[in-house]
């Protein structure tokens, strides 16, 4: 009888302890429990040679390698142009198809806010036309509004990198929104620089 009662009041301790461990190890994970995350964003972008700008569009998928260390994969579209007062009309437009891949580290680990900094390689597709005074017309040009200026047509693929610094609030435990601050140097072209606002779903 002795021995009925100690193993019951050994499986009912084993139990508790094992109801305790597994509550405890719930909350140590809560932030890791989502570990996938995709977003999108909207910002403005400056290009800086040409003095061009114009609207950024972005979706990013980011996978949480570590508590601090995440993976990212990302696609954009930039349509930007430049408006000439004095002849009136847009000497100037350009739109990027751009996809880049990152990591970023997460300098807070807080629970309602992160600020993360990344790099990453980068490659674009951009597609150009620029009014250009004293280029004769041929191939790749298009008349413009006097015989010593003509349309110039552009369309070239890019490679280079980005770096971001990016801030996050998290609502709860799935829905988030922040913005950020990148650039992207390419081998060729005019590099970029953005500010976006962002909002997000964890996964």
């Amino acid at each position: 009888m002795k021995h009925t009662t100690f193993t019951n009041s050994l499986w009912v301790k084993t139990m508790l302890c094992g109801a305790f461990l597994l509550l405890l190890s719930q909350s140590v994970s809560a932030q890791a429990k989502y570990r996938n995350n995709f977003r999108t964003g909207v910002g403005f972008a400056y290009i800086v040679e040409g003095d061009n700008s114009g609207a950024l569009f972005s979706q990013q998928y980011t996978r949480e390698m570590t508590d601090r260390l995440n993976f990212s994969l990302s696609g954009e579209y930039l349509s930007s142009s430049r408006y000439d007062q004095s002849s009136k009309i847009f000497s100037s437009r350009k739109a990027f198809v751009m996809f880049d891949a990152s990591a970023s580290w997460d300098l807070t680990e807080h629970e309602t806010y992160g600020i993360k900094v990344g790099v990453g390689p980068a490659f674009r597709r951009r597609s150009e036309i620029d009014l250009v005074k004293g280029i004769p017309g041929g191939a790749g040009t298009s008349p413009g509004i006097t015989p010593e200026a003509n349309f110039i047509h552009n369309r070239e693929k890019d490679y280079g990198g980005k770096a971001f610094l990016e801030m996050d609030f998290y609502s709860d435990n799935r829905l988030f929104f922040g913005g950020r601050a990148v650039g992207y140097i390419y081998n060729e072209g005019s590099s970029i620089f953005a500010l976006s606002l962002n909002m997000g779903y964890a996964f």
